[in-house]
């Protein structure tokens, strides 16, 4: 038989699982991207990027389900002069069973975390003048990851 006949159909069926793969392995924030939105938030123009924050939303340790509760926090955020000083990205992290506790160790966050969060969500340490603040980051969205929760400072 012809070994290059062999050959084609072994290669393209390589390169298809090695594509699937890829395709289902868990998204990763970067450093760059993380600080883009913590400028944005700084700045304070969150609501100006259309579905950047997704809701249901978690605030330190409460959970905003509507949008207008979410839109009115980003409001009062910028109002306040709301900034993550000096800010500096510390790690991201991809979610373990156990993630939730970085929001609060209760049953409604480890609902939250089941349901509302997935193999494309990441926690995010990004340190401060003020103590550390954990973003619950998802997959990009007109160029920023899309943001789910807030929590900090905490020291």
């Amino acid at each position: 038989m012809n070994r290059s006949k062999l050959i084609l159909p072994a290669l393209v069926a390589c390169i298809s699982l090695l594509a699937l793969s890829c395709a289902s392995a868990p998204y990763a924030q970067t450093e760059g991207g993380v600080m883009k939105l913590v400028t944005l938030i700084n700045e304070g123009k969150v609501s100006s990027v259309e579905g950047l924050s997704k809701t249901p939303f978690v605030l330190d340790t409460e959970t905003l389900y509507l949008e207008s509760d979410v839109a009115t926090m980003w409001k009062n955020l910028k109002e306040a002069s709301f900034v993550m000083a000096d800010a500096r990205f510390v790690r991201t992290e991809h979610l373990t069973s156990d993630s939730y506790k970085m929001f609060a160790d209760t049953f409604d966050m480890k609902n939250y975390f089941a349901k509302y969060t997935g193999a494309n969500t990441s926690a995010v340490t990004v340190e401060t003048r003020e103590g550390a603040y954990f973003l619950l980051l998802d997959r990009k969205v007109k160029g920023y990851p899309r943001i789910q929760g807030l929590k900090g400072p905490v020291k």
